[in-house]
């Protein structure tokens, strides 16, 4: 008898919760109570539209409470309602901006410099490319591409608000970008992929278990793979290229990077030392596959209140030349 619904998405929430629990190496209570775990926003102070400093005390003027991140600058945790950050005038100036604090890691990790070439994949809705460019003061040579044209006309909306003036943007489908950049190389790469968004999903939630199941982690895993390669081609010899996405499953984080450490002998992981609360040791073994020893240097975020999950993996080519 073929299941109903809500047989199905009962066996989709169990599929997940033991999954987690493999991948973290924690029992499979631990595992539900982490997927369940309450998240709370953050807020990025852009130093592209004024005095952070100045814009801080309007905030706590205004009854706004927040903690400030160690490892990430002009950025704090909420402690009071996101309502009187998302609604003041601050943010209708783009002076703040509200990100999950995961989304920082990437952009620290890639660490963005002046004068640097960097490319953003998948950009749209332009968060961690405004956060580039924020690093930078608008002072390196930023091309930021996405594969729709709604969402990228969302990220200009964006670049505009918040001061962003060194990006260019650009409508590439990104699994044929290296043919679309013909000719263009860049020194910094950062690819945000299209993933299965585990780390943002509620276990409670119906309308987020609706299109998630293995078969689709496996099929994002083979887009994944292509970009990544496609993405290797336009880096140069030197360059840095930053992995990451907001999911837990170990396809679509360990065997990407695997797949090109195995395939292109001129990539290497560097070390990303953030140490953070919610990290934990990235998968050594999934489903009999040996991953390559050294993604143990890469970041592998359980769920946490502050800190959403997440995987980064940072990533240098040497002069070798691509097979």
């Amino acid at each position: 008898m073929a299941k109903s619904p809500t047989e199905k998405l009962a066996a989709k929430r169990t599929a997940l919760i033991e999954r987690t629990a493999h991948a973290l190496q924690v029992p499979t209570e631990r595992a539900a109570e982490l997927l369940q775990t309450p998240r709370q926003q953050s807020v990025r102070l852009n130093p592209l539209r004024g005095n952070t400093t100045a814009t801080l005390a309007e905030l706590q003027s205004a009854g706004w409470h927040g903690q400030p991140v160690s490892w990430s600058p002009d950025c704090y945790t909420m402690t009071s309602a996101p309502e009187i950050v998302r609604d003041s005038q601050a943010a209708t100036e783009g002076r703040v901006f509200i990100q999950n604090a995961a989304s920082w890691l990437p952009v620290l990790a890639l660490d963005p410099q002046p004068g640097d070439a960097i490319l953003d994949v998948c950009a749209a809705p332009g968060g961690k490319t405004s956060h580039i460019a924020a690093l930078t003061n608008n002072q390196a040579a930023i091309t930021a591409n996405d594969n729709s044209r709604p969402r990228l006309a969302k990220m200009r909306a964006n670049f505009t608000r918040l001061g962003v003036s060194s990006a260019e943007t650009t409508l590439f489908d990104a699994t044929q970008i290296a043919h679309k950049l013909e000719g263009h190389l860049f020194n910094k790469i950062l690819l945000d992929a299209p993933c299965g968004g585990e780390g943002m999903m509620e276990l409670s939630s119906d309308k987020d278990f609706a299109t998630w199941s293995v078969a689709h982690i496996k099929r994002l895993q083979q887009l994944q793979k292509k970009i990544l390669l496609q993405t290797w081609h336009l880096l140069a010899p030197g360059g840095t290229l930053v992995y990451s996405t907001c999911t837990m499953a170990p396809e679509e984080n360990e065997a990407v990077v695997d797949y090109l450490l195995r395939t292109r002998p001129n990539a290497h992981i560097v070390p990303f030392t953030n140490e953070l609360p919610n990290r934990v040791s990235t998968v050594r073994e999934w489903h009999s596959r040996v991953f390559d020893p050294r993604l143990q240097h890469a970041v592998r975020l359980a769920p946490s209140p502050h800190i959403e999950a997440f995987f980064v993996c940072k990533i240098t080519k040497t002069e070798a030349t691509d097979d």
